[in-house]
């Protein structure tokens, strides 16, 4: 896993701000922290290791540790963003 897919990225964000645990400004789901800047157009999901910004026009910014580091958090966010609604 390599590929950052910007839509599950906005669903996983969607599913963790409706069902996570909300702590400050962020919503915590998974092992997953979802927020955004004060108007929305920016939104963040990051773990211990990764930190992924999505931008307006879904641009984004990754920065993270190693390629397995990566590779993790991109599975968590598909699983989030895939799982099925309560």
């Amino acid at each position: 896993m390599d590929k950052i897919n910007i839509k599950t990225a906005l669903r996983a964000f969607n599913r963790i701000r409706e069902e996570g645990v909300e702590r400050g400004d962020e919503h915590h789901l998974n092992g997953v922290a979802a927020g955004s800047d004060f108007d929305g157009y920016t939104i963040t999901l990051h773990d211990d290791y990764v930190t992924l910004q999505i931008f307006f026009h879904n641009k984004f910014k990754l920065d993270f540790v190693n390629k397995r580091h990566l590779d993790a958090f991109i599975e968590r966010i598909e699983n989030i963003g895939r799982r099925k609604t309560k």
